[in-house]
């Protein structure tokens, strides 16, 4: 019997169609084919900046050692912590943020996420903004970090922490209107200068400190206590090496800026013909990337921009690059003055402004970007770079060496380095300058 035209019309369809459907649940249940076969339709920039943003320098984040911490740790329901808006830099607002985090988890706490304070971009020294003869109460923290995989991060591997974006996700909570401060000091941990001497005591101590400031039986449910800015507290030395490397990991660079990096970071090898693989996270024979801090906001203990300069000058005038990459937020017109002081010595200063003249849509987003958000691109080419070097003062600096330094081969032998300034802080991939009184407390608190 002789099918009807229908069928015969239906099996012209249905055939293809079941194919269509098997290969698609066949690349959802095999992610690494997926990926594979959708490589092949992108191009080769669009892969470089997939590989930059799905690769982190060092690998992605162990989150064994905070599972372990947190699981550590007797939680109290209906216990809530907030700490004070940090203002400054990346750097500094990311060390405030980690160590409030690591105080609500010593608290058992639920926390609500510190606000970032926005610094006034017409004029960068200006790091705490009045709003209509009031305190500028600040920024989320999607201003500079990703919230998305810092919560995500945190469900997965410290359950326990419930996390409040702001204090607007309890509006309608209004035992938790007001809050009672907290502070180090008044749960009596004993301090070494800001950093905390004593770690194996701190828990009971903040418990003991809540219970008596607010009977269990009769205080409200929930009830807030709040802290001051916390930073440079917490020894990373204390617990887990593994802690130490990847608790720090839980902040991540906002998306647009990792982005912009990524951009940036092709475009730097595509002129030179770097052959980075950003998948590798960084190669240690590729370019330098130096840090020049003479911003309008840099405090006293950063030396004067002409001998930042020189001393940026000296180091590159034997590289065998031809050219370095600058982090900096300083003016045109002094990147200009540096840039022409390297050209005597013969090598090329490179800005993540250069790396975006071919790029409208990203000079124009780059553009848009606060001065701190700027930064974030600095950041996240500087930790590519084959060497880098920066100032035992800058907590920026620090962040960069430190988290450079757990990768495998730091402890090789060291570069040699032809300067006149003396050195805090040397390994195979990072070298940090100067005689900062803060280097020792830095080195020592930095979750990188």
């Amino acid at each position: 019997m002789l099918a009807s035209p229908r069928l015969v019309y239906l099996l012209k369809f249905a055939g293809p169609a079941l194919i269509v459907v098997w290969l698609v649940a066949y690349m959802v249940s095999d992610q690494p084919a997926y990926n594979s076969v959708v490589r092949q339709f992108k191009s080769e920039r669009d892969i470089f900046i997939t590989d930059f943003l799905d690769h982190d320098v060092g690998g992605q984040l162990d989150g064994s050692s905070i599972s372990e911490l947190c699981a550590s740790k007797t939680w109290t329901p209906g216990l809530m912590l907030s700490c004070d808006p940090q203002s400054g830099g990346f750097g500094q607002v990311k060390d405030a943020h980690l160590n409030c985090i690591r105080f609500a988890i010593e608290a058992g706490a639920e926390l609500v996420l510190p606000r970032i304070i926005k610094r006034d971009d017409k004029n960068v020294a200006n790091t705490r903004p009045k709003n209509g003869g009031g305190p500028y109460i600040g920024e989320f923290i999607d201003y500079l970090f990703d919230y998305e995989y810092l919560n995500q991060t945190l469900s997965e591997h410290c359950p326990q922490l419930k996390l409040y974006r702001s204090m607007n996700e309890l509006w309608d909570v209004p035992q938790v209107q007001s809050a009672r401060k907290i502070s180090l000091q008044d749960v009596g941990a004993k301090l070494n200068g800001s950093v905390i001497e004593d770690m194996n005591t701190l828990s009971e101590q903040i418990k003991s400190y809540i219970d008596r400031a607010e009977d269990p039986e009769t205080r409200p449910f929930p009830i807030r206590f709040s802290s001051d800015v916390i930073s440079s507290v917490f020894p990373t030395a204390y617990g887990n090496p593994e802690l130490a490397k990847n608790f720090g990991r839980l902040l991540r660079p906002r998306k647009d800026a990792r982005v912009l990096a990524a951009i940036a970071l092709y475009n730097l090898h595509k002129k030179y013909q770097l052959n980075l693989d950003p998948k590798q996270g960084f190669q240690h024979s590729t370019f330098p990337g130096l840090h020049l801090r003479t911003e309008a906001d840099a405090t006293p203990i950063f030396p004067p921009f002409d001998d930042q300069v020189s001393t940026l000058v000296e180091l590159v005038t034997n590289s065998t690059a031809g050219f370095a990459f600058v982090a900096t937020g300083e003016t045109e017109e002094r990147r200009r003055k540096l840039s022409k002081k390297a050209e005597a010595v013969g090598v090329t200063m490179v800005y993540k402004q250069d790396l975006m003249l071919d790029e409208p849509e990203g000079r124009e987003l780059l553009e848009q970007l606060t001065w701190d958000q700027r930064a974030l691109v600095d950041y996240e080419i500087m930790l590519r770079a084959g060497l880098t070097v920066g100032l035992s003062g800058s907590i920026f600096d620090w962040n960069i060496a430190l988290r450079r330094h757990s990768v495998p081969g730091a402890d090789g032998e060291p570069q040699s380095l032809a300067t006149s300034s003396p050195i805090q802080h040397q390994d195979r991939y990072s070298i940090l300058l100067g005689s900062s009184e803060k280097a020792d407390t830095l080195r020592a608190t930095i979750w990188p």
